[in-house]
């Protein structure tokens, strides 16, 4: 019996200690996957030479935040006579484990500047222009109008600082760029 407690005691440490080495893990690749989706979206615009739209489907002020899709706008293209083809859905990408868009409090702006008023902040609006946000087919992400928009998506999990982390995007290059929070939360760190 006294074995048995004493390998539950240290099964219980270990747990303890594992949580924040999960949640890490958990955050780095819930950034790979928002990066990753941003770089596919972009790679097919070129591609293609289609439209293609970044949305946040689920984002909502009070909403499970946690989904990202890509549409290629095909209705955007000009048909030169032919018939206009339907948009397709590409992919839409949830995020793993508990991580969620979402802004600590405090937390400070990525080195980009492009605004951390809201954890989806595209054109300094809450989850991005009403209009749409789209790579086009020079990789340069713009709105409906064409005009060039820069955005921050910030992540985590349960409101946990070392756990930050974010993604940005530079419109008229269409370069996308990762950052992590530093271990004091006081500033990022470019990753990949």
């Amino acid at each position: 019996m006294i074995v048995v407690a004493i390998a539950m005691t240290i099964a219980g440490m270990i747990v303890v200690h594992l949580t924040p080495t999960l949640q890490t893990f958990r955050s780095n690749s819930a950034a790979s996957q928002v990066t990753d989706v941003f770089r596919q979206a972009r790679e097919y615009a070129i591609t293609y030479r289609r439209y293609v739209q970044i949305t946040f489907p689920n984002y909502s002020a009070h909403g499970v935040n946690n989904a990202i899709a890509i549409t290629v706008k095909n209705s955007m293209t000009p048909t030169y006579g032919g018939p206009v083809q339907p948009d397709v859905l590409l992919a839409t990408v949830y995020l793993s484990g508990t991580v969620t868009f979402q802004l600590e409090a405090g937390q400070p702006d990525t080195p980009d500047a492009f605004g951390n008023a809201t954890p989806v902040n595209f054109a300094g609006v809450d989850g991005g222009p009403t209009t749409g946000m789209y790579f086009q087919a020079d990789g340069t992400f713009v709105n409906l109008s064409g005009v060039y928009v820069n955005g921050s998506v910030f992540l985590g999990q349960n409101n946990s600082g070392s756990t930050a982390r974010a993604v940005t995007i530079l419109g008229t290059t269409g370069r996308i760029r990762s950052y992590n929070i530093n271990g004091a939360g006081t500033g990022w760190f470019e990753t990949r």
